[in-house]
């Protein structure tokens, strides 16, 4: 039995004319406040125009501005977000110290001692390296040797 696989699922329903319920919610609810200062402030047609500018525009543009090809207020949320959230950045950088195979944190050890002991003794990480990819190449040989 075939069932009819759902298309176009990304697309938002236009419910109200040519506008998604969230798009119109938007418009409705600048328009409502632009209506209600205007109210407030005695009918001035001076109120009106400041206001349409200052909330009608920013609401047209949310409602109908896209970026990177999705609407602008999917993302809105995501941007108060990062704006409200702490930003906080830890680095932890793992090395191997020069007599041992153990890892050393920065937070543990210092930066100075960690410079140093990078410092002191490159070969030795030089040395690593190209054993850790010569065994890489044999293993990657053996493994094309019995495929063939």
């Amino acid at each position: 039995m075939q069932f009819p696989v759902p298309q176009f699922t990304e697309v938002e329903d236009r419910i109200i004319g040519p506008l998604t319920v969230k798009q119109f919610g938007i418009l409705f609810g600048a328009g409502t406040f632009v209506f209600l200062t205007y109210s407030v402030a005695g009918k001035s047609l001076t109120v009106l125009i400041v206001m349409g500018l200052l909330v009608g525009l920013p609401a047209l543009g949310l409602a109908f501005a896209q970026f990177n090809g999705r609407p602008v207020y999917n993302a809105f949320g995501k941007i108060f977000q990062f704006i409200t959230s702490p930003k906080v950045m830890v680095f932890h950088k793992e090395i191997y110290t020069v007599n041992s195979q153990s890892k050393l944190k920065d937070i543990d050890v210092g930066v100075k001692q960690v410079i140093q002991a990078e410092i002191q003794n490159p070969q030795l990480r030089i040395k690593e390296v190209r054993e850790l990819l010569e065994k890489q190449a044999s293993e990657e040989k053996e493994l094309v040797g019995k495929i063939r």
